[in-house]
């Protein structure tokens, strides 16, 4: 029941989701095509896009590679090259705690629990807890979400995309 009344209640101001940037990005979104003019920018983000499936060493060896063949290049590092990426499109995931034998997340009217309403496992790393006399809540577990209005905004933008819908 209180499920069903959160997400009656729900809003995009409500604090969970997305927040801050995300959501004036979401609210005001660009209404141009994505143009990007440095090169070394637009062959990181093709070689991440590439990627997508690899592992984040995969991208940095490519990546040195890259920069010991053409050594004025300068390229972002994975890290970077996933916020501009973020930043450009507007989809960035949302994290979320959530139990460490994926029985529950830690969300709606079950984000204050400090232990799963299923199996009892706490929500934060005990030890770390203790060790800092509860000042830093540590999840045991997380998830991710990619809200889908910013991935529809994303492919809104460009005419080739924006056709196939």
């Amino acid at each position: 029941l209180h499920f069903v009344r959160d997400i009656r209640n729900a809003s995009l101001d409500d604090g969970e989701g997305l927040t801050g940037e995300q959501l004036a990005y979401l609210r005001n979104p660009p209404t141009e095509p994505l143009r990007i003019e440095d090169l070394s920018t637009e062959f990181a983000l093709s070689t991440f896009i590439a990627l997508e499936h690899s592992s984040e060493s995969t991208y940095a060896k490519i990546r040195q590679a890259a920069q010991k063949a053409y050594p004025p290049s300068e390229l972002p590092t994975f890290h970077q090259t996933k916020r501009i990426l973020a930043n450009l499109s507007g989809v960035t995931s949302v994290m979320r705690d959530m139990c460490v034998n994926s029985c529950a997340a830690f969300v709606g009217p079950l984000s204050t629990f400090d232990a799963c309403p299923e199996c009892s496992e706490p929500r934060y790393d005990q030890v770390k807890l203790q060790r800092t006399n509860g000042r830093i809540k540590q999840p045991r577990a997380v998830f991710h979400t990619i809200p889908i209005a910013p991935q529809l905004q994303a492919l809104w933008q460009h005419p080739e995309t924006a056709e196939k819908m």
